[in-house]
């Protein structure tokens, strides 16, 4: 099964929270499997926009046509600066949406790659 990622812009904050657990937590009494997910709950539609931004979201769709991919390539690939590319990627990192990880670049030291955090994204949202 593909990972996927659930965003989801919800008003129920914790207790949205505790109430997803409490299905995971039945699911498995009842020895069924659970989905191989992540979920990354914005209370405020807003916060969710500030994570998502129209670059950003162009960003992931670059990431998922190319796999891991350094952040100069990315910024050359969506003609922008490298610097707010790696602005966009930590925040990106923080939110859960996307993963980094070094790796040895021959004669050059190291080089951070960027890479999504799931092969699928969901988007919803319960106001």
């Amino acid at each position: 099964m593909a990972r996927k990622i659930k965003i989801i812009v919800d008003k129920t904050g914790i207790d949205g929270f505790f109430r997803r657990a409490r299905a995971h937590a039945c699911a498995l009494d009842n020895g069924e499997p659970i989905p191989d997910e992540s979920v990354i709950a914005f209370e405020n539609p807003l916060d969710m926009f500030r994570v998502l931004t129209t670059e950003r979201v162009r960003l992931i769709g670059s990431l998922r046509e190319t796999g891991e991919t350094p952040i100069s390539e990315l910024a050359i690939r969506l003609g922008r600066n490298k610097r707010a590319v790696s602005r966009d990627v930590s925040a990106m990192r923080e939110a859960g949406v996307l993963k980094t990880k070094y790796v040895t670049n021959p004669g050059h030291g190291r080089q951070l790659l960027v890479m999504p955090a799931a092969k699928k994204v969901e988007l919803t949202s319960t106001l």
